[in-house]
């Protein structure tokens, strides 16, 4: 297959079920110092299926079922080119799998490392922060490829007056 090959839909339909994404942040942000990724942690949980039996006061979760669990503590990731202002880093969650119905999922969330330069002009005005604070996937047979988005936002610090 060629570089520039495009998928048709039965050959999309027949990848894995794939789960990725990047991370941007404006260059004016600074950087994380080193390797772009040493600047964060990609933390990707997965909630099981709940399971149901009758209870004495109708349908109850079965324990056990339905619980978080950690899948990774940092996702895989790497330097991706610059787009335009903003500086890009890509990652993506190893060995996903279709979630069950009713409430099976992932939820992937991103932790900002102190490994960040800084100037005192930035920390005077505001902090970083990851914009969405997680993001919450079903993988399922119509919907087996996501790609998700996380932003570096600079957050101004807010005073409370009174």
């Amino acid at each position: 297959m060629s570089s520039n090959h495009v998928l048709s839909e039965t050959e999309m339909l027949r990848l894995p079920p794939m789960l990725f994404g990047s991370i941007r942040w404006h260059k004016g942000l600074g950087a994380p110092v080193g390797d772009p990724c040493s600047g964060f942690k990609i933390i990707v949980d997965e909630h099981t299926v709940s399971q149901f039996r009758m209870g004495p006061s109708g349908p109850e979760v079965i324990p056990g079922t339905g619980k978080w669990i950690n899948v990774t503590q940092s996702a895989p990731c790497w330097t991706a080119p610059d787009d335009g202002d903003m500086h890009v880093v890509r990652f993506n969650v190893p060995d996903v799998h279709l979630n069950g119905f009713p409430d099976g999922k992932y939820r992937v969330a991103v932790d900002l490392t102190g490994n960040w330069s800084e100037s005192r002009l930035q920390v005077m005005f505001g902090y970083r922060r990851i914009d969405p604070l997680s993001w919450y996937v079903s993988l399922t047979k119509d919907h087996h490829l996501v790609s998700i988005d996380f932003e570096v936002i600079q957050e101004p610090w807010r005073f409370r007056v009174g």
